[in-house]
């Protein structure tokens, strides 16, 4: 089966339902934060004919958490197609892919971006740790994987850049990493 315009891909689970915990592997019940235990990633069976994208089959295609979970992308079996359109990328299922020489690229304008490691709390004389009732939002983070466009504007992976609020999605990657994905058009600034 060859696809014309989209990915196939091949998800045999469709959440991970375990943790470890030490030495214990711990089996989860996923309908509790089915997001947070959904898996995003899977092996491609077919590239889009019509957009050449330098992914092959074999490689891993890391898409939205929707792919495996839609009764309409599903293809057959454990194959779902895995939208992509380059002109308008917040329409597009299909996120990065990671090559057989483990090198990741981006699809259209996403990003993968990490967290910056949070401050030290503050600890009183007392041993008491301060906490503020003022919730802090994240809005800065590192670059893990920048899209073409921010390559070619000189930003580069472990730049910190600042982002709209509320665009930092968390997604799991096959290597167990946490990432945030967005589109550079989320990335307000590099700083310097």
């Amino acid at each position: 089966m060859k696809s014309l315009r989209h990915f196939f891909v091949e998800v045999p689970e469709k959440t991970s339902g375990t943790v470890k915990v030490g030495d214990k592997e711990l089996f989860i019940d996923t309908r509790f934060n089915p997001f947070d235990h959904r898996i995003c990633y899977g092996k491609i069976v077919s590239t889009p004919k019509k957009v050449e994208t330098g992914a092959k089959e074999g490689d891993t295609l890391f898409f939205h958490h929707h792919v495996s979970t839609s009764a309409s992308l599903k293809i057959g079996g454990d194959v779902y197609m895995a939208v992509l359109d380059t002109d308008n990328p917040r329409g597009s299922h299909a996120i990065a892919y990671r090559d057989s020489n483990g090198d990741t690229h981006m699809l259209a304008n996403w990003v993968f971006l990490e967290p910056l490691e949070k401050e030290e709390e503050e600890v009183s004389d007392g041993g008491i740790i301060m906490v503020s009732l003022e919730e802090k939002k994240e809005v800065e983070a590192r670059i893990v994987t920048p899209s073409q466009y921010m390559i070619e504007q000189g930003v580069k992976k472990g730049d910190v850049v600042g982002f709209l609020p509320d665009r930092d999605y968390k997604m799991k990657l096959d290597d167990g990493s946490i990432v945030y994905r967005m589109t550079d058009d989320d990335v307000l600034y590099v700083r310097k």
